[in-house]
């Protein structure tokens, strides 16, 4: 293959550029030529017809002097006598009439020439009546109307008819009061009819018509001068603005009307009308049937400035037209291809000295780029011409090469960060449409050609559900955007149409500086699952925080109260023991000791409610868990709400939490109290041996929420209410955190997902049934341990009156020394009372420091200590330490209102030879301190 240089390329690329041109010249003279050809055949022809028309104009304006001469003579005449203050005479009307007689005699090519005068105009008409002159007034009338005609030499004067005055000819010009020209009419001109052409001038003295005199002309007669006029031998025609011909070569065609229409057989084109109409002139070329053209030019034959009345009809056959300017033609189309051969030349021989060699060294100087020597200057970088812009150009390309490879090397590395990075990134017009995407991003839309999601919105790839939470937000995107330029929101549940499901989606808009929005989404959905499992925590623990503050309070109360509850309870045991059995003061001390033992159950339930533990599963009594929270439900619910409990017997033992099942039941009850539908209600809590049905009619609705145990014995524990009931849809959600119906302020969603929380760490089932204004079931269904049921009264129970061992029969009771140390003073002198009436010598302290300074006096010689656990600035196993270290032997007991910390272990660990819990029995403790004496003696 034949390798050319630049230069060479260029000329060969401008010889055919400079061929085209010449050609092009070549067929842009040919058309010049033509149309210059053109215009001087338009220019002459027009000017030949505008000749011929002004020739024309002025043979009828030389006929019609003769009528203006008349009307000019009369207006003259009335004008002299109306200034000398007389009226025309007969003579006068004699010298209008002399005058017809000459201008017709010299004048033999107009038909006829004639004056009209209005009645009495010219003087009295009476006078010329009564003169019974023909030439001076009508012989009826005596009016002057005179008609002269000249035929072979002779010139002949005759009075119109009696109504000229109603003639067109007569009346225009009388109403006008200016020249009047009539079309082509026929009129008997002595007896032979006649195509004339009128034409009338009023006779005026001032604003007064005189009369009206005129000149007529026979058109066949004008014909014969008209067909003298022969331009380019081709006859004329006049046709005037009604279409019809004044003069047409065909006498036949004379006075009638043209022909308008397409095709050859009209005489005029349609587009013709406009310019005859308003005798404007023009030109156009015709074709003949024969395949002849003509030129057709047209010029206005005007009688007066601006009269526009007819037109001057010229059609001239092209071949004759062309002829005089063939010639110019051919010199034109000579000197065009000269000019176009020169032309040609200069431009190649330019082009090789200005262009041609430049160009040659900036190949040179590309081919060191492509080789990559970017040290070697390029040349013409000085011209002051386009070719110095490009050297300088590829100078600055040459400087630009290594910066755009590290740019390139750059925008690939962030192209694969783009690519892979865990969010979708979305670039879009202002409409919404995608422009860009990376990988994530047509996983996010769920597709996996990018061509899919180019040019479209993602609104069309996800469910109707999605689509429609980003057309709402749509509005607000472009308000953020528009005022602070970012915005950032969510939309939950996005789903695409091939089920792509991500739980949230966060999307973060910001305006592009290119106009277009930049759009990052990211899942956000493990973020919003801990965020919820922090909050559900977080409130978990406010919750166990309130409760640990309740417990503290309800231990600080029972502290308080199991002293004062002590001492009542011991005094009305004194009263008991000192009355006789038959008296009424006996059955009230007995009634004020029953009602302190209910007080003391209530306070160890509310006690055992309050209390914080690590959850501990125990074997209890399957009652105990409903009678143990009886007390305290009765409390929590008023007493328009009827609280019922039914318990079966024989229940098998469970292994569980009876702290934890008391919150289960409170949560329950409340929950069922709130769902009341009025003032009152009834909720009942039935606790059954398994399996029990759980069947409900049709219009119930019933959810599973956990399993139920299978194939293992269980405990069903039911709490029902008739409450508003729940819709369908609420029932699998009404265990979930924070899910609650109360309305705001009114529950924090806690209670029930505690229940659930607690069931499933007792490994038990959880089902709810629910009608909306019938009411709620909900069942919980705990496994139960085989062997032999057990009741509250057979399970082993904690110390409240001594040792759980039984203890050795006492020995006759010793007089001992004991210290009391009580910071309530109703109890120590409640237990100074019981030991003194035993016999035993009893100090009684308030302080614990001053306890440990009475211990010191050995003088004393104490044999017991009967201290309190909670006491300001010492505890009691604080204060039993200290005694011990001083004294081993001395019999110490630990009694408490209520401690979290301190059980019997603890307290026999801390040194405490015995351990009660207020309220406590005197004669218990006084059995057990004897005990205990017995033993160490």
């Amino acid at each position: 293959m034949i390798r050319f240089s630049l230069p060479m390329r260029l000329l060969l690329a401008i010889l055919p550029a400079a061929g085209i041109m010449l050609g092009g010249m070549i067929l842009v003279t040919l058309h010049l030529s033509q149309r210059v050809v053109e215009r001087f055949i338009n220019d002459y022809g027009r000017d030949t017809a505008q000749r011929e028309a002004l020739a024309i104009s002025a043979g009828i304006q030389e006929e019609m002097t003769l009528a203006e001469g008349a009307a000019r003579l009369v207006s003259a005449l009335a004008a002299t006598r109306e200034r000398e203050g007389v009226a025309p005479t007969l003579a006068d009307r004699r010298q209008i009439t002399e005058y017809l007689r000459q201008a017709a005699a010299l004048h033999p090519e107009a038909v006829g020439i004639w004056f009209f005068a209005e009645p009495d105009a010219l003087g009295p008409d009476a006078a010329a009546l009564a003169a019974r002159d023909p030439l001076v007034g009508m012989a009826a009338t005596g009016r002057y109307a005179l008609y002269a005609t000249s035929q072979e030499g002779a010139v002949r004067l005759q009075s119109p008819p009696a109504d000229f005055d109603t003639q067109d000819y007569y009346a225009r010009a009388q109403r006008s009061h200016r020249l009047a020209i009539l079309p082509i009419h026929i009129f008997p001109i002595q007896g032979v009819p006649t195509a004339l052409v009128s034409h009338a001038f009023p006779a005026m003295v001032g604003d007064r018509l005189i009369g009206v005199a005129g000149v007529d002309l026979d058109q066949r007669q004008r014909a014969h001068i008209y067909e003298g006029h022969h331009p380019f031998g081709a006859p004329i025609a006049i046709i005037n603005t009604s279409g019809v011909w004044g003069y047409h070569p065909d006498p036949a065609r004379l006075g009638s009307a043209a022909t308008f229409g397409d095709g050859p057989d009209y005489q005029f084109t349609p587009g013709e009308r406009v310019f005859v109409n308003q005798a404007q002139p023009y030109s156009l070329e015709r074709r003949l049937p024969d395949g002849s053209r003509l030129r057709r030019f047209t010029w206005p034959v005007d009688l007066f400035p601006g009269e526009g009345r007819r037109l001057l009809v010229m059609d001239v056959p092209l071949d004759r037209l062309a002829r005089p300017f063939a010639g110019i033609r051919t010199a034109i189309l000579m000197a065009g291809l000269l000019c176009a051969l020169l032309l040609s030349g200069l431009v190649v021989l330019a082009v090789r000295l200005i262009v041609a060699r430049p160009l040659q060294r900036l190949q040179a100087g590309v081919d060191w780029l492509k080789r990559g020597e970017y040290d070697r200057t390029l040349p013409d970088q000085n011209c002051p011409d386009v070719i110095g812009d490009l050297a300088r150009g590829l100078e600055d390309f040459r400087q630009t090469l290594v910066e755009r490879d590290h740019l390139r090397r750059d925008l690939q590395r962030v192209a694969a960060c783009i690519e892979a990075a865990h969010d979708a990134i979305y670039m879009m017009s202002r409409d919404y449409k995608v422009l860009y995407a990376n990988g994530q991003a047509l996983t996010l839309v769920g597709v996996t050609n990018g061509e899919t999601l180019l040019g479209k919105r993602i609104s069309q790839f996800v469910m109707p559900e999605t689509a429609a939470s980003l057309a709402g937000l749509r509005q607000q995107i472009a308000a953020s955007l528009a005022h602070t330029g970012v915005w950032t929101g969510q939309v939950d549940n996005w789903t695409t149409l091939t089920g792509y499901r991500i739980e949230a989606v966060e999307f973060t808009a910001s305006n592009d500086p290119g106009g277009d929005i930049l759009v990052v989404a990211r899942d956000v959905s493990e973020r919003d699952r801990v965020e919820r499992e922090r909050q559900i925590l977080q409130r978990q623990i406010l919750q166990q925080d309130k409760l640990e503050t309740v417990g503290r309070l309800a231990g600080g109360v029972a502290h308080d109260f199991n002293n004062l509850l002590g001492a009542i309870l011991g005094y009305a045991g004194f009263l008991a023991a000192d009355l006789p059995a038959d008296s009424p003061a006996r059955g009230y001390a007995d009634r004020i000791l029953a009602v302190g033992a209910s007080a003391k159950e209530l306070v160890r339930q509310i006690l055992g409610f309050a209390r914080t533990d690590a959850g501990v599963q125990e074997v209890v009594p399957a009652r105990a868990i409903v009678d143990d929270a009886q007390v305290v439900l009765r409390s929590t619910v008023p007493a328009t709400t009827r609280l019922t409990c039914m318990t079966e017997e024989g229940l098998p033992p469970l292994r569980a939490n009876q702290t934890q099942m008391m919150q289960v039941l409170m949560n329950l009850v409340i929950n069922a109290h709130d769902a009341r539908r009025g003032e009152t209600g009834d909720i009942t809590i039935r606790l059954n041996r398994g399996p029990q049905p759980f069947a409900f009619p049709d219009d119930w609705a019933v959810a599973d929420i956990l399993p139920a145990p299978v194939g293992a014995p269980h405990v069903v524990l039911e709490v029902t209410d008739q409450g508003t009931g729940l819709a369908p849809d609420h029932l699998s959600r009404m265990f979930e955190p924070f899910f609650t119906t109360k309305g705001q302020d009114k529950g924090t969603g806690l209670g029930l997902a505690n229940v659930h929380s607690i069931v499933k760490a007792h490994g038990g089932g959880l089902a709810v049934a629910s009608k909306p204004g019938a009411g709620t079931v909900i069942r919980i269904t705990l496994p139960s341990l085989s062997g032999p049921s057990i009741t509250a009264g057979t399970a082993p129970a904690a110390s409240s009156g001594g040792a759980a061992t039984p203890s050795p029969p006492n020995p006759a009771p010793a007089r001992l020394r004991v210290l009391v140390v009580d910071d309530t003073e109703a109890m120590g002198e409640l237990l100074r009372e019981g030991l003194t009436r035993r016999g035993h010598d009893v100090t009684v302290c308030g302080e614990p420091q001053a306890a440990l300074t009475l211990l010191a006096d050995q003088t004393r010689g104490y044999n017991a200590l009967i201290t309190d656990q909670t006491m300001p600035g010492m505890t009691g196993l604080s204060l039993i330490h200290a005694a011990k270290g001083r004294n081993p032997g001395l019999i110490c007991v630990l009694c408490t209102g209520y401690s979290a910390n301190v059980d019997e272990a603890t307290a026999r660990a801390g040194g405490a030879d015995a351990f009660f819990i207020k309220p406590l029995s005197v004669k218990i403790l006084m059995d057990r301190l004897d005990a205990l004496y017995g033993t160490r003696s």
